[in-house]
């Protein structure tokens, strides 16, 4: 991302959605920030983010000044806006001209292809509804007035064993697994929690899909 969106020295830097602030620490270390806002409509991730200046927020409303960041960025959590208009609009106005907006997500590919759907088969019509096509948010950038709007995509492959796995899932390390129904993701996860005990030693192997959109106010 910061390669993508050059900033000048000290830059003002806002995440929105910045949940317990550790994406937003290492951002603004990388850039040499001289100041760092996170914003989050979420107490109990707020209290996570000691020593950032975490503010309670939606991305459809900041409580930030108008023209006040260098780059203002959203990562895996723009798929929780509900008005996705007005946080685009929110993301033109804190810029200062030549500022950067980006967004960090997943893929309607990844989607597709995640690993874990065969445990749990309610997973992609969750997902699908929540990560759109990459062509809709740029749209809606562009539509704010921010532009040119550029994207780039990224295929990881990730490597872990079936133990931490399982371990992960049961912990629901990603949301969606909440948004299950609950005999389904009790069902899946004793699968894979069976599966690890059974082999021990299996190694997992799985792609991930990742897209980086990005736009500058002119």
């Amino acid at each position: 991302m910061l390669e993508r969106c050059p900033l000048p020295p000290r830059p003002a830097i806002l995440e929105v959605g910045c949940g317990t602030g550790k994406l937003l620490r290492e951002a603004a270390r990388q850039a040499g920030a001289g100041a760092a806002v996170g914003v989050d409509p979420e107490p109990a991730m707020r209290a996570q983010a000691t020593g950032l200046d975490v503010r309670e927020g939606r991305a459809e409303r900041l409580p930030l000044d108008s023209g006040c960041c260098d780059l203002a960025f959203c990562s895996l959590a723009f798929h929780w806006v509900s008005d996705k208009p007005a946080a685009a609009g929110e993301l033109w106005r804190v810029l200062r001209p030549g500022g950067w907006a980006a967004i960090w997500t997943l893929t309607p590919e990844h989607v597709h292809g995640f690993h874990l759907n065969r445990y749990f088969p309610s997973l992609p019509a969750v997902d699908l509804a929540r990560f759109e096509a990459p062509e809709l948010w740029m749209a809606q950038l562009a539509a704010a007035g921010l532009r040119p709007v550029l994207e780039q995509q990224l295929v990881q492959t990730r490597v872990t064993s079936g133990g931490r796995l399982a371990a992960a899932v049961r912990q629901r390390f990603i949301s969606t697994l909440s948004l299950l129904p609950e005999a389904e993701f009790q069902a899946g996860a004793a699968e894979l929690e069976a599966e690890a005990a059974g082999d021990p030693g299996r190694r997992v192997s799985y792609p991930q899909t990742w897209c980086l959109i990005w736009a500058a106010r002119q």
